[in-house]
């Protein structure tokens, strides 16, 4: 008790020594006052409409968000109904649709991006890795150096280039209003993005640190390159390969809700079908794809501590 005490106390001490800019304030003012004078000004911003009107169009917008069962009885207990109706009217499978593309989507660019890594992989390809010497260079060790590594780093820039809505939109054509149009643009998008943020776990191996230690180990007894990357550096980093895993997830989760926009069943179409004509069942919808973020998150956190 006396030291947790003296910790806090050590705490409050900082606090107060810490040096305090005023940046921060004076930033926060301007942004206030800049959306202020857009909010409240004349010009162009905000179009022709008066100020008063932009403030009747804001309160008539948040009350169309109240279900409307509640505008008209006023009572809050027949939101549940309501609710209820929607989501087992075509919301549940809307949301089993999305969720079921998402991690469909996430867990095939994670199979395709993890053999690989070792081959795209700057510490794995050059000629002695790890500082490791791998005997004399040949045309075998030459060409993953020069060609095969650059291809794989340059096949992960590609294919997060180009944006999942755009392969999204060309699979439909080719092969119809499906899921698994959805399913391969997604995959194809993160295949790249997780190729970088892998990669990053990989190539940033600490000098000294446990990780890189147990890969020279490995190297050195004449342990391949394959072998080593799968033994060493997958188990001792797979935390942070879940960290980026569990983002992505997340993202394709809010990616597959808008591609289902295109025409797919999922939360996307359904929020397209009720925008401007029922603002309550929208911010539903998306109230209930937030809610699958959220469990996304809590399942995340939850595995990295056990896994810890």
């Amino acid at each position: 008790m006396i030291a947790s005490d003296s910790r806090s106390a050590r705490i409050n001490e900082l606090k107060k020594q810490r040096r305090r800019s005023p940046y921060l304030w004076i930033s926060a003012a301007i942004v206030a006052a800049g959306v202020a004078w857009a909010w409240l000004g004349s010009g162009s911003l905000m179009g022709r409409l008066s100020a008063e009107r932009r403030w009747t169009n804001f309160l008539n917008f948040t009350e169309s968000l109240v279900p409307s069962p509640v505008r008209k009885s006023g009572d809050w207990g027949d939101a549940l109904p309501w609710a209820w109706d929607l989501l087992t009217d075509e919301g549940f499978i809307a949301l089993l649709t999305t969720v079921a593309i998402a991690t469909a989507a996430i867990l095939l660019s994670a199979m395709a991006v993890l053999p690989v890594l070792s081959l795209a992989s700057r510490q794995f390809s050059r000629k002695n890795p790890f500082g490791v010497w791998s005997g004399k260079e040949d045309s075998g060790t030459s060409f993953r150096e020069r060609i095969v590594g650059p291809g794989m780093r340059f096949g992960f820039v590609l294919s997060r280039a180009i944006p999942e809505y755009l392969i999204a939109f060309l699979l439909l054509s080719l092969l119809g209003l499906q899921v698994w149009p959805l399913v391969l643009a997604l995959a194809i998008h993160n295949y790249g993005i997780l190729g970088r943020l892998w990669g990053e776990v990989v190539e940033n191996t600490e000098n000294g640190s446990r990780e890189q230690d147990a890969a020279v180990n490995a190297l050195s007894t004449g342990r391949g390159r394959f072998a080593t990357y799968a033994t060493t550096i997958v188990p001792s980093s797979f935390n942070r390969f879940l960290i980026y895993f569990f983002y992505r997830w997340e993202t394709c989760v809010k990616d597959a809700t808008v591609l289902g926009m295109l025409g797919l069943l999922t939360l996307g179409k359904l929020i397209a079908l009720s925008k401007g004509f029922f603002w309550d069942r929208m911010f539903f919808y998306v109230l209930l794809g937030s809610s699958v973020i959220l469990a996304g998150d809590l399942l995340s956190t939850f595995v990295r501590k056990r896994l810890r």
